[in-house]
């Protein structure tokens, strides 16, 4: 893997954080601000992932508010006992094939 060299710009406080933090774990500066960054960017990746299944969940519950809305009474229902009924007729039973 390529290391870069990197230049930014820090409060004098963060750096002295950092580097007691870093001290205390025996990494470097540079090692521990690898790892911070990777942490962070991970946090990152993982909360774009949940918001984005968020947003799946949300649309799915409103596709199905609308299409209850949209049904005639009693279509659940029907359609509760069609899907027993096709299951039951693609279950097989045992002892048999």
């Amino acid at each position: 893997m390529a290391v870069y060299k990197v230049n930014v710009s820090l409060p004098e406080d963060l750096v002295g954080e950092i580097d007691e933090a870093a001290r205390e774990l025996g990494l470097s500066r540079s090692g521990f601000i690898a790892e911070a960054a990777t942490r962070y960017v991970t946090d990152v990746q993982n909360l774009s992932a949940e918001e984005r299944r968020r947003k799946d969940v949300e649309r799915a519950i409103e596709l199905f508010t609308w299409a209850r809305e949209q049904a005639p009474s009693g279509a659940g229902r029907r359609m509760l006992e069609q899907l027993q009924a096709d299951r039951a007729r693609d279950t097989p039973r045992s002892g048999r094939p």
